[in-house]
C-alpha cells in the first residue's frame, strides 16, 4: 500500500497543471510518482451575491479551468459595476490570464458544456461560466439570490421582465418564452401560475412531450408555485382544453435551476 508523502521539501514545487505527479512511497520502500487527477468539472465557493442594481459580486472559491487545464482558485471576493445596457443577459466567468485569476461580466453566452455540466466561454477556454444575471428596462440588475444551483427573484411583484403571460386564454398549445429571465443554462424554472377563471382549469406543457402533452394541471380559480421544465430554448407550453375561458392564466418566473 502507497503513502502518500505530503509536503516534502526535497521535491520542487510546481504551478500545477492536468499533468502534474504527486510523489509517494511505495510498500516496497521506494519512491515513485503517479498523476494527479484533476477533476474537470470541479467547481466550489463562486457564488453570486446581487450588491445593488449596478453591481455584483462573485465570492471566493475555486473551480477547474479547461484552457489551462487547471483549478484557479479565487482567493477573495470580487465585486464588479460593469457597464450594463437594459434587457440584457450578462455571463460570469473565472478567467484566467498567466499567474492572474479573475473574474469577468460579459455579454457572451457560455459554450456547451465540456464535461458535464461545465462550461467555457464561447471561443475561449481560459474563462470557465460561473452564472448569469440579468438587467431589466432601466438596465438596473434584477435582485436576486443565489444559493447552490438556484436563483430566486427576490421581488415578483411590480418587476415587469418577470411576468412572462398575461392573461392567457389559448384554447390550443401556446408557447411562452421565459428565455429573458431564464438563462440558457437552465430548463427548470420556479413559476407563479394564476388561474383567475371560475370554472375551467387550464394545462401546461412543453415541446418535448409533444402538442396537446400535459405536465401539469392548474385548477380553477387558484395560485400555484411549481418548478416546471422548459425545452431547451427555456420555452413552455399551456392551454385551455374545454372552452375558451372567461378569466385567463398568468405567469411570473420567481427564480430558476442551472448547471455550471
Amino acid at each position: 500500500m502507497a503513502n502518500i508523502k505530503y509536503a516534502d521539501p526535497s521535491y520542487t514545487d510546481t504551478n500545477a497543471t492536468d499533468d502534474d505527479r504527486v510523489m509517494l512511497r511505495t510498500g516496497a520502500g521506494g519512491d515513485a510518482r503517479a498523476p494527479l487527477v484533476q477533476p474537470k468539472g470541479y467547481i466550489d465557493g463562486l457564488k453570486l451575491v446581487y450588491v445593488s442594481a449596478t453591481q455584483i459580486q462573485v465570492t471566493n472559491g475555486a473551480a477547474y479551468v479547461p484552457g489551462p487545464k487547471r483549478i484557479a482558485e479565487l482567493a477573495a471576493a470580487v465585486t464588479l459595476t460593469p457597464s450594463l445596457a437594459a434587457s440584457t443577459w450578462y455571463h460570469l466567468y473565472l478567467t484566467v490570464t498567466g499567474a492572474t485569476v479573475g473574474v469577468e461580466s460579459v455579454t457572451t453566452a457560455p459554450a456547451a458544456p465540456y464535461t458535464g455540466t461545465a462550461r467555457a466561454k464561447t471561443g475561449d477556454t481560459s474563462r470557465r461560466y460561473i452564472g448569469s444575471f440579468r438587467t431589466n428596462a432601466s438596465a438596473q440588475i434584477i435582485q436576486f439570490l443565489h444559493q447552490g444551483d438556484h436563483i430566486d427573484y427576490l421581488r415578483i411583484s411590480g418587476v415587469t421582465e418577470l411576468r412572462v403571460l398575461a392573461n392567457g386564454q389559448s384554447v390550443s398549445d401556446a408557447p411562452v418564452n421565459c428565455a429573458n429571465v431564464v438563462p440558457v443554462t437552465s430548463r427548470l424554472a420556479l413559476l407563479r401560475f394564476v388561474n383567475t377563471d371560475t370554472t375551467l382549469d387550464c394545462l401546461t406543457g412543453l415541446s418535448d412531450i409533444g402538442t396537446g402533452g400535459i405536465h401539469y394541471q392548474l385548477r380553477m380559480s387558484s395560485a400555484v408555485y411549481a418548478i416546471h421544465p422548459l425545452n431547451s430554448s427555456q420555452v413552455m407550453t399551456y392551454f385551455w382544453s374545454v372552452s375558451a375561458p372567461t378569466g385567463g392564466l398568468f405567469i411570473d418566473v420567481a427564480g430558476y435551476y442551472y448547471d455550471r
